[in-house]
């Protein structure tokens, strides 16, 4: 990770690289890349080998042991512990959400991580990570397609620590979004290939332990997958659903109980700007507008914003939004 300094002496000097006489592309230096993702906004950078993800293959095999009705989701997941082979090396960085303003009508309702989505093509996180792979592509690193763990990455590169809830905390706290790219290009690395958990949580302190609604949190760095909110507003066919629903509040669409009852997280919500299109499009979020929503307003208001959900979710939306009216009538 950057210190300041180094951070202020390399943003004003990072320049878009050129091709020699001969065709090659001048090495591009690690050092480059952080100044460029931290030029752009990101809060921290680091770079690691692409090894194989042992210890989240071990987390995986542990997870489906302890909670064999949700194996189904975790098995799918394996495929992340395996980059590319052509993969040499991958990039991570965080960035921080913590400055924008949650819509009060939407406090409780749809998590922030949802809200505040850099992927959306009109928002600054969007065209910074536009740039950021230009800027690594126009100096010859090749960027190739994969996914991978990310908090594990992020934590190996030195950007954060894994809280009891599974969140990725850096700075910032745990409101972070994590970009990772997989790259064919040798650069010069972070931390090891050897992950070690370093937790910075209190000992004592199991608040997103106990507080989780559903019960999903149920021990240091585990998770029922099936039994998480996020998991249960987005499945048509859960069968923890019915059993839960009564326990699931208020959210429509994912949940941030177990951040916001963290004492690392308190005071690091700013809320000092809005989020782009939000304020003026919040009123069609709220559990009464999406019970009662028409089929042409979903398609044209929510569903663009929720880019990831299928355009045929309508019926899970309403069911939610029920789910959450019928729960603030208890």
């Amino acid at each position: 990770m950057l210190t300041q300094d180094r951070r202020d002496a390399h943003c004003a000097s990072v320049q878009t690289k050129q091709k020699s006489t001969d065709g090659q592309w001048p090495p591009l230096q690690s050092n480059d890349i952080k100044a460029k993702a931290i030029q752009l906004g990101y809060e921290s950078c680091g770079i690691i080998p692409a090894a194989e993800f042992c210890e989240y293959k071990n987390a995986l095999d542990g997870r489906i042991a302890s909670f064999p009705n949700s194996a189904g989701m975790y098995k799918k997941m394996y495929s992340l512990a395996d980059p590319p082979k052509d993969a040499k090396s991958i990039i991570v960085c965080a960035r921080s959400y913590t400055r924008y303003k949650i819509p009060e009508k939407l406090k409780g309702k749809i998590a922030k991580f949802y809200l505040f989505d850099g992927r959306l093509d009109f928002t600054r996180e969007y065209r910074a990570r536009t740039e950021f792979v230009e800027f690594l592509t126009s100096n010859g690193i090749n960027i190739i397609p994969g996914g991978i763990p990310q908090r594990l990455a992020a934590v190996k590169a030195g950007l954060g620590f894994l809280g009891r809830n599974n969140f990725l905390y850096t700075d910032s706290g745990s409101y972070v979004y994590i970009d990772t790219w997989l790259t064919d290009a040798e650069l010069e690395y972070d931390g090891t290939p050897q992950y070690t958990q370093k937790c910075l949580c209190n000992d004592n302190c199991r608040r997103c332990i106990d507080a989780c609604p559903t019960g999903a949190l149920s021990g240091d760095f585990s998770m029922d997958r099936g039994k998480c909110i996020p998991a249960l507003c987005v499945s048509a066919s859960n069968p923890n659903y019915e059993e839960l629903q009564g326990k699931m509040g208020t959210w429509i669409y994912g949940c941030d109980v177990c951040q916001d009852i963290c004492p690392m997280n308190a005071g690091k919500m700013k809320e000092t700007e809005n989020f782009p299109r939000l304020p003026e499009t919040a009123e069609y979020f709220t559990p009464e507008a999406v019970a009662e929503m028409d089929e042409e307003t979903f398609l044209n208001v929510v569903q663009p914003r929720f880019w990831y959900i299928d355009k045929d979710g309508l019926w899970i939306w309403k069911r939610n939004a029920r789910r959450a009216m019928e729960n603030r009538r208890r």
